[in-house]
């Protein structure tokens, strides 16, 4: 449970960093323009989008970070089984099941587990490489998946934005519109 809400206000945090940090640039960038409230509602459905992803890359950068506890843990369940016992599908569920209950965040993850046909002595090793491997995937899926997001973002609150006078609220004229 505490891995849980770490991981939420972890990917909190990082949304809202990133969120203001963007407004930050894109500021920088266009210094005659003013956010609109349209800006800020973009913003906002932004900030939702990318704290969901950043919540679940967390989470699942802490289940890579039990890797030793997951082996540790499935060697335990299978360790008064005969090293030539073949499992079955409903063998290595019943395992990831086990699993899911002595870490609760795995459930969110996965759900279901097919090793059949590994035996006690390399189960704990495959289902911590499948493991580390799918959440590499996972986490990678949700990177691109935000990244596109934020250049969406960005994209639509620079086009809500209004050509005002920037900062200092002074108009720079060119040569051919000095004022004497």
């Amino acid at each position: 449970m505490t891995n849980s809400v770490g991981s939420l206000f972890l990917g909190l945090l990082i949304t809202f960093l990133g969120m203001a940090l963007m407004f930050y640039i894109i500021k920088s960038w266009y210094k005659n323009s003013e956010f609109t409230p349209l800006s800020f509602i973009i913003g906002g459905v932004l900030f939702l989008i990318l704290a969901f992803h950043a919540i679940i890359i967390c989470g699942a950068m802490t289940i890579k970070s039990y890797g030793d506890d997951m082996e540790a843990l499935v060697g335990g369940y299978v360790e008064n089984l005969s090293d030539d016992t073949v499992l079955s599908q409903a063998d290595t569920q019943a395992i990831l099941d086990r699993m899911r209950d002595d870490l609760p965040l795995v459930g969110h993850y996965a759900d279901y587990a097919n090793f059949s046909g590994h035996t006690p002595l390399d189960i704990a090793e495959s289902m911590n490489d499948e493991m580390q491997h799918f959440m590499n995937e996972y986490i990678v899926k949700h990177l691109l998946w935000t990244l596109f997001f934020i250049i969406v973002g960005a994209f639509c609150i620079i086009k809500t934005m209004e050509k005002g006078r920037g900062y200092g609220g002074r108009k720079v004229y060119t040569r051919a519109e000095e004022q004497f």
